[in-house]
């Protein structure tokens, strides 16, 4: 629809290195939307993407989600895998509003962007 040259999409088992993944082609960008749901795929997703920025040293994992807890955080795992993480203002692209592209969220919840890279 945007006429983007081909950008590959596989699917993904957190924390499973599979050979779609071992076969991957470089990548610059890895996306992942609201994949920080349950803290008990937390270190699978990160082990997963790390494995993604090892294979790939100047690749980016971009990522929002939702606050759902404050007693949830990736800080520790972070130091863990040596990430770093650069914290993305949704004022700095206009996508703050409580309504956005005819869709409900952000609404009243706290939707956070970041972009994880090695540390």
């Amino acid at each position: 629809a945007n006429r983007l040259p081909h950008v590959p999409v596989i699917g993904l088992t957190w924390g499973r290195v599979s050979p779609q993944l071992l076969a991957l082609a470089p990548v610059d960008i890895i996306l992942g939307s609201d994949v920080f749901f349950d803290p008990k795929d937390f270190e699978d997703i990160l082990t997963t993407v790390y494995f993604l920025l090892e294979k790939n040293p100047h690749a980016q994992f971009w990522t929002t989600y939702q606050v759902r807890s404050a007693d949830w955080s990736i800080e520790a795992l972070l130091c863990k895998w040596k990430l770093k993480t650069i914290h993305v203002p949704l004022h700095s692209f206009s996508a703050d509003k409580e309504h956005l592209a005819s869709s409900s969220l952000p609404g009243r919840h706290t939707i956070e962007m970041m972009i994880i890279s090695l540390a």
